[in-house]
C-alpha cells in the first residue's frame, strides 16, 4: 500500500488513494493474474486453474462430502455442488452415496480424473515455482499464510 501525498482532497483524490490501498480490489487483481498465467500452463491438459484446484482439494480431502469441501475451498455448499457438477459432467468426478449413511454424498474423482489430474500437476508445478520466482518467494509466503490466517 502506498502513501498518496496530502494535498487538496477531493472524491476523486479519495478515490484514486482507495484504489491504492483497497486490498480487496488489490487482492482480485493480482487473483486475475495469476490464474491467467496458471491457466495458460494448464491448458494442454484441458483444465482451469480453478478446476485444478478443486480436483486437488477431491484428491486430498479427508472430508470428501461437497459439504466439507466447501468448507475448505470457503465456498458455500451450493457453489461447491455447481462446481463438482462440472467435473462430473465432464467425466473427472463421481458423486456417489455412502453404504453407511444413504444421505452422506462422497466426491471422488474418476479414474479419468486422476489421470487428468496428474498431467496437470506435472504442468502446474513449473508454472508456480516460476510465478513464485517472479513474486519473491517470500511474498508468496506471505500471500500463503494470509491465506491461512483469514481462513481461520
Amino acid at each position: 500500500m502506498t502513501k498518496r501525498k496530502q494535498g487538496t482532497r477531493t472524491l476523486r483524490t479519495d478515490a484514486a488513494a482507495a484504489l491504492d490501498a483497497d486490498l480487496g480490489l488489490l487482492a482480485r487483481v493480482l487473483a486475475r493474474r495469476i490464474t491467467s498465467e496458471l491457466d495458460r500452463a494448464l491448458q494442454p491438459a484441458g483444465l482451469t486453474s480453478t478446476q485444478f484446484g478443486l480436483m486437488c482439494l477431491i484428491a486430498a480431502a479427508p472430508d470428501d462430502t461437497i459439504a466439507g469441501l466447501a468448507q475448505r475451498a470457503g465456498l458455500n455448499q451450493s457453489t461447491m455442488s455447481r462446481n463438482v457438477d462440472q467435473l462430473v459432467g465432464a467425466g473427472l468426478a463421481e458423486v456417489v452415496a455412502s453404504e453407511a449413511d444413504r444421505r452422506r454424498r462422497a466426491v471422488w474423482l474418476t479414474e479419468a480424473g486422476a489421470t487428468r489430474l496428474a498431467h496437470a500437476h506435472a504442468l502446474w508445478q513449473p508454472a508456480n515455482l516460476a510465478l513464485g520466482e517472479r513474486l519473491g518467494f517470500s511474498r508468496a509466503d506471505a500471500l500463503v499464510g494470509a491465506a491461512a490466517e483469514l481462513g481461520e
